[in-house]
């Protein structure tokens, strides 16, 4: 089982090691990295290790405030003095 183990982890880093190819086209690299892929699911579950999917990073949600609200985003703060004290004062 062990020497099941390796095998699987030196074909994987020979597939990736093969899509680095930039002779190749790009459809045959995909795919080499399609079948390293696999291979790695394949061996977590087996070691019962949930892998992360891929994809856009979520955006987060608004933060709740204690009230029940929702925080509003925050603005930048004028300086006080100098131009815009000046223009109020007229």
């Amino acid at each position: 089982m062990a020497m099941n183990q390796m095998t699987a982890a030196a074909k994987v880093a020979k597939l990736r090691e093969m899509a680095k190819d930039k002779s190749l086209p790009q459809d045959v690299r995909n795919q080499y990295l399609d079948e390293a892929v696999k291979l790695e699911e394949k061996g977590a579950m087996k070691a019962g290790v949930k892998l992360a999917k891929g994809g856009a990073v979520k955006k987060a949600a608004p933060k709740k405030m204690m009230g029940g609200g929702y925080a509003a985003p925050m603005k930048t703060a004028m300086a006080k003095g100098g131009a815009a004290m000046k223009a109020k004062k007229k």
